[in-house]
């Protein structure tokens, strides 16, 4: 009979995620990783694997599920660009908040290793174009609302998106003030706000 274990794997990832989030992947030793995530070494090696295994179960787990948010917002109803506000706005909430921002840096942390790691960085490009996905078909149906011109290119303003929501991770983490993240904020919205359709025909 297989013997239950004595913790909360998901839990136990979540910790990973800080850790490697505040330490990086080469910052974070084996022995401080076993004191933060508080398992045994052989606990970790019998449920997660090596210290590598443990990172990538981690960076899925995390970028996995930011993902699936994203998704989820192409059921809710309404305008896209208040959408696309809210998605930016969470983005910087979250980067701002003590906790959550240190799961959060497991991204930045991602990217770093993946041009050491083929896995992992393929994993990483995957997961930027399913990202660019979720944009792509909020601003096509933005044109379906006649909110965005049926001209526009929808493919590169999903991929600028994209591309600053990364860059709002590694901005935070190199110290921008949250002055700083929300002026650029503004400023990527308002440049496709620029694109949008304005309803009173002016």
């Amino acid at each position: 009979m297989a013997r239950t274990k004595a913790f909360d794997t998901t839990a136990v990832l979540h910790r990973a995620m800080k850790a490697f989030g505040v330490h990086g992947y080469e910052g974070a030793t084996l022995p401080d990783l076993l004191k933060e995530l508080g398992i045994a070494r052989q606990s970790l090696y019998d449920t997660y694997g090596t210290k590598r295994e443990l990172f990538i179960a981690a960076v899925k787990l995390y970028m996995d599920g930011k993902a699936n948010m994203l998704e989820a917002m192409l059921t809710e109803q309404g305008a896209i660009l208040p959408l696309l506000e809210q998605v930016f706005a969470t983005m910087v909430d979250t980067l701002l908040h003590p906790e959550l921002s240190s799961e959060c840096f497991i991204i930045a942390s991602a990217v770093e290793e993946a041009g050491r790691d083929a896995e992992l960085q393929d994993y990483v490009q995957q997961n930027q174009q399913r990202i660019e996905q979720v944009f792509q078909s909020l601003l096509e149906r933005a044109i379906q609302q006649q909110e965005l011109a049926a001209d526009e290119d929808v493919t590169a303003l999903a991929q600028f998106l994209a591309h600053e929501r990364l860059a709002l991770v590694f901005s935070a983490r190199a110290g921008m003030d949250e002055a700083r993240l929300r002026t650029v904020t503004r400023l990527v919205l308002s440049l496709v706000s620029r694109h949008m359709i304005d309803p009173s025909g002016a």
